[in-house]
C-alpha cells in the first residue's frame, strides 16, 4: 500500500526534474556570450637615457617648428608596401625610454585593443611627430590617442597594411596642433595610450601585438617624414 502511494509522487518529481533541465538548457542557449578581457605583462624598451631636440614656436603659429606636423599630405605608394617584406618585430623597440603593455576589453569578436605606454625616464618625452608601428587584427574602425595628463588635438598620418592572414600592420604618426609644447608629450611616470577598435580580435594574441610594437620619437625636429613617405601614410583629421 505504501509503495503504491509513492509512485505518483516519484512520477511528479521526475517530470519536474525534466522541466527544470529543459529550462536550464534554454537559459544556457539564450544567454549572450561574454568574451574574455585580457592584459599582457609589461615590457620595457629604449635606452636608459636620451637627448631630444625640442621644437621652437607657439601654438597655432603654423610656420614654426612646433606646428611642423599639424598638416601633412598623403603619400600614396604605387606598389607593394615595403613593410610586407621586412622581418617581423618580435620584441618591443623604442628610441626613448618607455614601457608598454597591451590590454583589450574582448579577445574575440569586436573589441578595443589598447597599447599602454609609460614614460620610464626622469624627464618628459616629446611625442609630437612620433611614429608608431605594430601588428593587430585587420579592419580597425577606430584609432586614437589618449594620455593621463593634459593633451590636445592630435591628428594622424595613418595606414593599415593587410597581411592576408586576418592581421595587419598599422602605422601612425602623431601630429598635435594648436596646443603648447607641454601638451605634446608625456611626463615621467605618466601614461599615454593608443586605442585600436575592430572585429576579429582572436586573429592575434595580445602578446604578439605587444612584441610587434616599434615607437620612433622625433629626436631632431625632422618630423619622421622619411618614415611616413616610405610607408605611404594617409592624413587623417582630429
Amino acid at each position: 500500500m505504501r509503495t503504491t502511494s509513492l509512485r505518483p509522487m516519484l512520477a511528479t518529481l521526475a517530470a519536474l526534474a525534466l522541466v527544470l533541465a529543459a529550462v536550464a538548457v534554454q537559459l544556457t542557449l539564450s544567454r549572450p556570450a561574454t568574451a574574455a578581457a585580457g592584459q599582457t605583462t609589461v615590457v620595457s624598451g629604449g635606452p636608459s637615457t636620451f637627448t631630444q631636440q625640442l621644437p621652437t614656436g607657439g601654438a597655432s603659429q603654423y610656420s614654426t617648428p612646433l606646428e611642423r606636423c599639424h598638416t601633412s599630405p598623403s603619400y600614396p605608394l604605387g606598389g607593394t608596401n615595403p613593410i610586407l617584406s621586412e622581418p617581423l618585430t618580435t620584441a618591443f623597440t623604442s628610441n626613448v625610454p618607455l614601457s608598454v603593455s597591451v590590454k583589450a576589453d574582448s579577445t574575440s569578436g569586436y573589441g578595443v585593443r589598447e597599447l599602454v605606454f609609460v614614460n620610464r625616464s626622469s624627464k618628459p618625452i616629446h611625442l609630437d611627430c612620433g611614429v608608431l608601428i605594430f601588428r593587430a587584427p585587420s579592419g580597425s574602425d577606430q584609432h586614437h590617442y589618449g594620455a593621463s595628463q593634459a593633451f590636445g588635438h592630435p591628428q594622424q598620418d595613418f595606414l593599415e597594411v593587410k597581411r592576408g592572414d586576418g592581421t595587419s600592420f598599422y602605422i601612425a604618426r602623431l601630429g598635435f596642433h594648436d596646443v603648447p609644447l607641454a601638451q605634446r608629450g608625456i611626463d615621467p611616470g605618466h601614461t599615454w595610450v593608443y586605442r585600436l577598435g575592430g572585429s576579429g580580435q582572436s586573429a592575434l594574441p595580445l602578446e604578439a601585438t605587444r612584441d610587434s610594437i616599434r615607437f620612433i620619437a622625433d629626436m631632431n625636429v625632422s618630423s619622421n617624414t622619411d618614415l611616413v613617405k616610405k610607408y605611404g601614410t594617409n592624413r587623417y583629421a582630429n
